[in-house]
């Protein structure tokens, strides 16, 4: 008897190992301050291209996207590599920006032969760090969609897992959580990552699909089902509950996670995290509640899980939280010199840019003198992609905002198209794509490996093609109303004598016959 549990041909085997790969991705990229140090990093860009090798050698994607997405994510690749070619001295100084540094060459008498990128080490680090959320991305939208079920079902596990740690921290005052740290109580819930922004920005990415999931497992039956379950007695309504385990047990586990990675970003203490937490579960609630057999259920379901994480949230000690609120605004005043200043620095250096990866370096000359502290990101990812790639930058930026509007469309059902579970998943990571785009507006989430990782991830299930997928109550009308297949005329058969049936002799007698 042969083994099933090698994969039957070398495309099955190629497609187990990218999502072997995939998985061990999201589970190591938080694990290590976001994967933002050398060595998890490093992990990180092995695996990224191992994963790329196995799905260039299958070609998956290229079914499932458009020639022009493919065209924007090989531009988005190359955009480092052009960067990285070398120039003559000529053409470099024609370069914007380009004549503080070529005279600081020329004094001391080196030449300034180089690249549009400032620091091409920076460019050649940061185009690798760029394949970590392209192999995500491409992974995430080759897979099957069984095999995206599982992945988001991961996904949120590790947001909840990641929360829990949080509230923990938050508990004890402690990075270890078991034991006080040396040095003083830490304020805020952190997680595996290094900055509370970082954190928050992880968990609101989750938050909608963890939603999604809980309203479509609790109502996913029809409007007849649920117009009769309405004259429905108490008992009866509580025999149909407590009979369906395994929904229970689902619409139970996505309430428990969306509920402790609601209270992770309140106890963050970011203030950002919980304006957009508060904006996706409002984002949730219209789309989700108006969209599906029971608007006014969906819409209550979220409004009380939303009054409940509250609830807890004041319990546990919401004060300190609010404080943050009475601070300041959501956007300080170091923040908006970093700004000015990185818009002067674009400015500068455009159309062409300082290099991706040149920020941190290059921002120096114009940091203004109200920021004492080194500034490694402009705290805004649109404002550093535009220091550093300038106008190639801009256009990348403006091409996948308009996939993203597009594939709102191409993704709302239509007619009398109903919402499927895929339906609910990709409307959940539109959902998250958008609380993340407006995070980076103050924050630089999309320069955190994990984060980046995370978002091509929420970005492939948007974009994934999906599949045929029906609910269980049009599973089972399907079944009774199929289409009955007109047979063709059999030609008649031939009348033939009836044999008189012969009894047998050598059969066993009834008691009766002995």
């Amino acid at each position: 008897m042969t083994s099933q549990s090698r994969p039957a041909s070398t495309e099955a085997g190629l497609t187990f190992y990218s999502f072997a790969i995939l998985g061990a991705m999201l589970i190591f990229a938080p694990l290590i301050k976001g994967g933002n140090r050398p060595l998890p990093l490093m992990i990180l860009e092995i695996s990224s291209v191992a994963l790329l090798f196995s799905l260039l050698v299958r070609l998956e994607f290229n079914k499932h996207l458009s020639k022009a997405f493919l065209s924007a994510l090989a531009a988005l690749v190359a955009l480092p590599l052009i960067q990285l070619l070398p120039l003559p001295d000529s053409v470099w100084s024609l370069l914007p920006g380009r004549d503080l540094y070529a005279e600081a060459a020329s004094s001391v008498g080196a030449s300034v032969r180089g690249a549009v990128s400032l620091i091409p080490t920076a460019t050649n680090a940061a185009f690798l760090v760029l394949l970590i959320p392209l192999a995500v991305f491409l992974a995430t939208v080759s897979t099957s969609a069984v095999q995206l079920k599982h992945l988001v079902n991961l996904f949120i596990a590790l947001a909840t897992l990641q929360a829990v740690i949080g509230l923990a921290q938050y508990g004890t005052g402690s990075l270890t959580v078991f034991w006080p740290q040396e040095g003083g109580r830490i304020s805020s819930a952190l997680g595996t990552y290094p900055n509370y922004n970082h954190f928050a920005g992880f968990l609101e990415m989750a938050l909608p699909l963890a939603l999604a999931l809980l309203v479509a497992n609790v109502d996913f039956g029809s409007r007849k089902a649920q117009q009769s379950s309405r004259r429905d007695s108490l008992r009866q309504r509580l025999r149909k509950i407590f009979s369906g385990g395994l929904r229970v047990n689902a619409v139970a586990f996505y309430s428990a996670a969306a509920l402790a990675i609601l209270l992770g970003i309140v106890f963050s203490r970011s203030r950002t995290g919980i304006a957009l937490a508060m904006l996706g579960i409002l984002l949730c609630a219209l789309i989700f509640g108006a969209h599906m057999g029971g608007a006014t259920r969906s819409k209550r379901l979220i409004t009380l899980f939303g009054v409940i994480g509250f609830a807890l949230a004041l319990e546990i000690g919401l004060l300190p939280v609010l404080a943050r609120f009475s601070d300041g605004g959501v956007v300080d005043h170091v923040r908006l010199s970093i700004f000015s200043g990185t818009i002067q620095g674009i400015w500068e250096f455009f159309p062409f840019g300082s290099g991706l990866g040149t920020y941190p370096a290059v921002f120096r000359r114009f940091q203004p003198d109200d920021v004492p502290l080194f500034v490694n990101h402009a705290h805004n990812d649109y404002l550093e992609w535009l220091f550093e790639g300038g106008l190639a930058s801009a256009i990348l930026m403006l091409a996948f905002a308009t996939f993203y509007l597009l594939r709102w469309r191409e993704i709302w059902p239509t007619g009398n198209n109903r919402w499927t579970r895929i339906t609910f998943l990709r409307a959940a990571a539109g959902i998250s794509l958008l609380l993340m785009g407006m995070h980076g507006l103050i924050d630089f989430n999309l320069h955190i490996p994990a984060n980046a990782a995370f978002f091509a991830f929420v970005a492939g299930v948007f974009f994934h093609a999906g599949e045929t997928e029906r609910l269980p109550d049009e599973s089972r009308k399907s079944e009774v109303t199929k289409p009955v297949t007109e047979s063709k005329p059999q030609p008649p058969v031939p009348w033939r004598e009836p044999v008189p049936e012969v009894p047998n002799p050598f059969a066993d007698l009834s008691p009766n016959q002995e």
